[in-house]
């Protein structure tokens, strides 16, 4: 009896058993996301300072902002495409559109991004890191307006489909600089320059595959 048990146990044992399939392996190397939403901050205007000539580094006593202290929200559409080198990494390029008010840019930045758990899950949380330079794009003040330098961290989370693809939701917070130039002489002479750092908070929604 005992040889006959064992020999039923050292059966069972050799029969190869029918793994679960692994999740891994229906994850694609390249993911792309589509998102949209707002922005919203507070605008504190800066005092411009002169620069040209004689008057370098002048703050002059008479100017008043143009601009009134106040919320602003604005619209953002972001795209990305990078390659998955495992659920906790994902490298890329970001791109999109996004409004400071009534001015436009066009930004270009390096993105890392990843789930905060190795294991695929029915609601995966990941994180997001993003450095790069923006354009100008259409603006009340033409060229006189220039792009220049972003960063931004963020956190989400994705619903996966179990097909690769999913629906996501983010947020995060922004920060895009750019400057302002104005000829206070009509040639540059003496100009009127104004930093401008655009700090958001950011809320979009969209869709990976």
């Amino acid at each position: 009896m005992k040889t006959l048990l064992f020999f039923v146990i050292g059966l069972l044992l050799t029969i190869p058993s029918k793994s679960q399939p692994d999740p891994q392996k229906n994850v694609t190397h390249w993911l792309t996301t589509v998102q949209m939403g707002v922005a919203t901050g507070r605008v504190r205007p800066d005092q411009p300072v002169y620069s040209g000539g004689w008057y370098r580094g002048y703050y002059p006593p008479y100017y008043t902002s143009q601009r009134e202290a106040g919320n602003r929200i604005g619209l953002t559409i972001h795209l990305f495409s990078g390659y998955r080198w495992s659920n906790r990494l994902v490298t890329g390029l970001a791109t999109g559109v996004d409004y400071y008010n009534n001015s436009a840019f066009f930004p270009l930045a390096g993105h890392v991004q990843g789930d905060l758990f190795n294991r695929e899950r029915r609601l995966s949380p990941f994180y997001t890191l993003e450095g790069g330079y923006a354009f100008r794009g259409p603006n009340p003040h033409g060229n006189d307006l220039h792009g220049g330098f972003l960063w931004n961290p963020g956190l989400g989370v994705r619903i996966n489909k179990g097909n690769g693809t999913g629906f996501i939701v983010s947020a995060g917070y922004r920060q895009q600089q750019a400057r302002y130039d104005t000829p206070v002489d009509g040639v540059y002479t003496l100009s009127q320059t104004e930093d401008r750092r655009y700090n958001r908070l950011y809320f979009r929604m969209g869709f990976s595959f």
